[in-house]
């Protein structure tokens, strides 16, 4: 065996590329020649375009869900109005990424008007006029939680009362609540550097995963998981773990996946100093993919030089405060969250994780891989821009 071993950061299809590989190389003699010690590692940018394209699956894929007055493409209309179409058929990982934090944060300020108001206050903007206690501020928090985010067992309790009882509407905005933190909670955590927290946060995607027919994806993280907790040496899990991300910036928040700096230098390597036309070739762009760096640093000399602002992929956040506030007067025109007995919907979404549960329950493996729906939306140069939120 090697006295070293060799960490593999890729998505799904290099994965499977090495175990074809060390499948070939199982008749060798010795362990190094079986590539045993390549260790193959989820990349967790790929992780996360995989979440967004569930969460895509779950709340834009299904047509019916559309109809409704508060579904999640009636927000967008208010956050993309020219990209609706596009969002409904085929979006790219940065569309759907911004749209569940922007969408999230409409959500949780109208969950804050509506605490408010039980308080007694006529708005939010009362509400802080009055500075309350940070200890106020915390309860109210964490009864937003328990009101208005889902549990797999508190949907199932509302969703058991009887039809005149229920509040379908409610039902579907307290389950993509959850559905959004889940995703915003892993976002965050990934950039802070959290691999604690991240690692958490795989239990409930790879439900969602199996839910949504990325049935490799979920199995490939559930093995992995299971390998990186009570296969490999506490040793080797822990160089994993400190592995997992890195920070190209050392700026604060500016953690990423080692397969996001592979996806950047491929966008460099294959797209942006690939060459034109004829120059378009194999070979051309083999010679040029040493000198990649020191053109990024040509041109960061040129740019910084010359003051030239605005000129690249990674501009500031956009200012969001009127669109927010427009999302923000759709929601409390629909009053998502006051419940309603009796209210209902054209398409009441699912409990995914729930799905899932049943899935494994009712059917074999094999039959799942067999409805396998696992493609993930081509990379664009905009969905390897830093997170801004």
């Amino acid at each position: 065996m090697s006295e070293w071993v060799i960490l593999m950061h890729g998505d799904l299809l290099t994965k499977e590329r090495l175990e074809s590989v060390k499948a070939s190389r199982s008749i060798e003699d010795t362990a190094k020649a079986w590539f045993q010690q390549i260790i193959f590692i989820p990349g967790l940018f790929h992780y996360k375009m995989a979440c967004a394209d569930a969460f895509w699956r779950i709340w834009v894929k299904p047509k019916a869900s559309h109809n409704d007055g508060n579904s999640l493409v009636e927000h967008v209309g208010v956050l993309r109005p020219d990209e609706t179409g596009k969002f409904m058929s085929s979006p790219g990982f940065r569309m759907v990424h911004d749209t569940i934090h922007y969408d999230l944060v409409a959500s949780m300020i109208n969950c804050w008007s509506v605490e408010a108001k039980k308080k007694g206050y006529g708005s939010l903007e009362d509400f802080a006029a009055s500075t309350p206690k940070w200890e106020d501020l915390v309860t109210m928090s964490e009864n937003i939680v328990q009101l208005y985010v889902a549990s797999s067992e508190s949907l199932s309790e509302y969703r058991d009362c009887l039809p005149e009882r229920r509040d379908q509407c409610f039902e579907n905005q307290i389950l993509r609540n959850r559905d959004e933190l889940l995703y915003v909670d892993m976002s965050y955590a990934m950039n802070a550097g959290d691999i604690g927290c991240v690692e958490a946060s795989m239990g409930p995607w790879i439900h969602l995963f199996k839910a949504t027919g990325k049935h490799k994806y979920a199995t490939h993280m559930l093995h992995f998981l299971k390998d990186l907790k009570d296969r490999f040496p506490s040793e080797l899990s822990q160089i994993i773990r400190m592995n997992w991300l890195v920070n190209p910036t050392s700026k604060e928040m500016s953690f990423r996946g080692v397969d996001w700096l592979v996806e950047l230098n491929n966008l460099y390597t294959k797209v942006i100093h690939a060459g034109g036309s004829s120059n378009r070739t194999i070979e051309h762009i083999i010679k040029e993919s040493p000198l990649i760096e020191l053109y990024c640093e040509c041109h960061m000399a040129i740019e910084n030089g010359f003051y030239l602002l605005h000129r690249t992929i990674q501009h500031a956040p956009p200012d969001m405060r009127k669109t927010l506030h427009h999302l923000g007067q759709k929601i409390s025109s629909t009053r998502p969250h006051e419940y309603t007995p009796g209210r209902k919907v054209k398409y009441e979404v699912p409990d995914h994780i729930s799905v899932a549960l049943n899935l494994l329950a009712t059917r074999s493996q094999a039959s799942l891989l067999a409805d396998e729906d696992n493609d993930l939306p081509e990379l664009a140069a905009d969905d390897l821009v830093s997170d801004f939120l």
